[in-house]
């Protein structure tokens, strides 16, 4: 699994599991991020059906880009934001990135910050330093970014089958046949820093489920872009 292409049965299984309406409502820290800065273009990197494309268009950037990897979910989020973007003057752009990176799909266009949440760790560390850098790419001079990754504790490990290096199937019922890697903090330093990329900040997100029969531990990333 060494390019994103590789990836394309899991994807399926992803758009079927985004269009249940699962991943619906925006996460706190994102909603944080995008309101304690005064950005004006966003970028939301796997968007899904647009959960923090509505933090975006709520906090008044005017610039809103939104991108999936499939086309329903896009188009769900066309169908939900359009017209409240066009009563806001905000533009809302919507990009299907199948087969092409960020700088083909944007050519000169550059944002103040990229949003990508519960994607990167779908996977491998290398692919993942490889679209980091093309997050640094489009991003203005100290532009910023807001991730997470799903940590090397998280419960949903234990119910996964290893497949390769840092690389597993889930087995949980409600993840079956997802593919996952996990990430500890210096493998996430690490790949920040092959990506030309400043941390400022690593935060832990716990919580359980399922009456604390599912344990779920993330690593929130921001990071900056200190060099245009």
């Amino acid at each position: 699994m060494n390019d994103i292409k590789d990836y394309h049965e899991s994807f399926a299984l992803w758009q079927d599991f985004v269009m249940q309406g699962d991943l619906i409502y925006p996460n706190e820290n994102v909603t944080r991020f995008i309101f304690k800065n005064k950005f004006t273009s966003a970028l939301d990197f796997g968007c899904g059906t647009g959960r923090h494309l509505d933090v975006f268009l709520r906090a008044g950037i005017k610039t809103i880009i939104g991108v999936d990897i499939n086309e329903l979910p896009l188009k769900k989020s066309f169908e939900r934001f359009n017209e409240n973007a066009t009563k806001a003057k905000a533009e809302l752009i919507l990009l299907n990135n199948k087969n092409k990176t960020l700088k083909q799909l944007l050519l000169t266009t550059k944002v103040d910050a990229i949003v990508s949440w519960g994607i990167l760790f779908l996977y491998t560390p290398q692919i993942a330093q490889n679209l980091l850098k093309e997050f640094k790419s489009i991003l203005n001079k100290n532009g910023k970014i807001c991730v997470n990754f799903i940590s090397v504790n998280d419960g949903l490990k234990t119910q996964s089958i290893q497949i390769a290096q840092n690389l597993y199937k889930a087995t949980r019922a409600s993840h079956k046949d997802l593919l996952f890697s996990f990430y500890d903090e210096a493998l996430i330093d690490e790949i920040f820093k092959q990506a030309g990329l400043k941390i400022t900040s690593i935060d832990k997100e716990i919580y359980t489920r399922d009456n604390g029969s599912e344990y779920n531990e993330f690593l929130v990333v921001q990071a900056v872009n200190e060099i245009s």
